[in-house]
């Protein structure tokens, strides 16, 4: 882990340090995808500009506004826009934006990576043989932060059966589970046809990491315990798959949609460009900057090569397993080839976030 000259982490009121030297972060920026990391910034300032302007964000201890979170970013666009030279686009973002670096799980700033996408499953708007796995709409007794019925009770003794919540049905019951891991999908009807659907809602209950209890249990290594390796667990021993899945008493409730995915800012997430952190830590909506690896994956779905990942982002997402200082979630984007990638990724890293002085 590269060490930077940081300020202490301010007690109590944020997980992020202010790094003095960040020319020693980054100096490779002939690498930036302008045009996604555009279309990311352009939709993260909807957001911005859609909430109070006094709208306070936590960044090492300093209370920011969102107006001034917002001015960060659209001073970056100019810079990226207008800067051809590395060297110069290099001194301008050390002199113009402080940068801040999260703790991450050791103090120290190591944080854990991990990728989620939307998945393309087969499914159908009305049960049959094939399709018995049913996607439920937001109960009306369901109240918010309020426990519901668990995963078992829903899925396992069917609470919910018959009472006019399915939306719709799949045919796998592990992609079932891991859509809702994943938040948004889109469903491939028998016809050919795709409709999306969207987080609409939880049950209140915990969510409890079946990948942890898996290699708590000796059933998978820690190697194999990203989604793909449960996956392909699941898939080979389907007597356990119950037993397993109704460990995570979190149920997820969907809406129909044929919009584009989006986080929990509402407004779409880019590939490759839009995180999700813990929201009662990090800034949400904040322009933020990664350092880590990625799978780079063939055809065959398997592992080919690994690359460097370092990236500028935005913060626009969260997620039920990415808590504490040490957790960031890359959005991969959409369908198979996303998938693939996103389910091997659980690798090390760096996160950092940018304000203009």
């Amino acid at each position: 882990m590269t060490s930077y000259t940081r300020r202490p982490y301010a007690d109590n009121l944020s997980n992020l340090a202010y790094i003095s030297e960040p020319s020693a972060i980054y100096n490779n920026y002939s690498a930036i995808d302008r045009e996604a990391l555009r279309k990311a910034i352009k939709n993260n300032l909807e957001y911005l500009e859609s909430i109070d302007n006094d709208t306070e964000f936590n960044y090492g201890g300093r209370m920011v506004r969102a107006g001034d979170v917002a001015r960060t970013q659209r001073t970056f666009l100019q810079v990226i826009d207008h800067t051809v030279s590395e060297e110069m686009l290099g001194i301008i973002m050390e002199y113009m934006f402080e940068w801040y670096q999260a703790p991450g799980t050791d103090g120290r700033g190591k944080v854990v990576f991990t990728g989620y996408y939307v998945p393309e499953i087969e499914g159908s708007l009305s049960p049959s043989e094939k399709y018995r796995y049913p996607l439920y709409r937001p109960p009306k007794d369901l109240k918010k932060d309020s426990p519901y019925y668990t995963r078992g009770q829903i899925d396992g003794l069917n609470v919910l059966e018959g009472k006019g919540f399915e939306i719709a049905w799949l045919a796998d019951p592990v992609e079932a589970y891991f859509l809702h891991i994943q938040g948004s999908g889109t469903i491939k009807l028998p016809d050919g046809s795709m409709i999306g659907v969207h987080y609409s809602g939880n049950n209140g209950q915990p969510y409890i990491s079946v990948g942890k209890f898996m290699m708590d249990k000796d059933l998978i290594r820690p190697k194999d315990g990203n989604v793909e390796g449960i996956k392909q667990y699941l898939r080979n021993n389907p007597d356990k798959l119950d037993d397993i899945l109704y460990q995570n008493p979190r149920y997820i409730f969907f809406k129909l949609t044929n919009s584009p995915a989006k986080g929990s800012l509402q407004v779409p997430l880019t590939p490759g460009h839009s995180i999700a952190t813990d929201p009662s830590l990090f800034p949400r909506g904040g322009l933020s900057f990664i350092k880590t690896t990625s799978p780079v994956v063939d055809s065959s779905g398997k592992i080919d090569d690994w690359m460097d990942i370092q990236r500028f982002v935005v913060n626009q997402d969260e997620g039920a397993a990415i808590k504490g200082a040490g957790r960031v979630d890359l959005f991969w984007g959409e369908g198979p080839d996303a998938g693939k990638g996103a389910g091997f990724m659980k690798e090390e890293g760096e996160l950092f976030f940018l304000l203009q002085k």
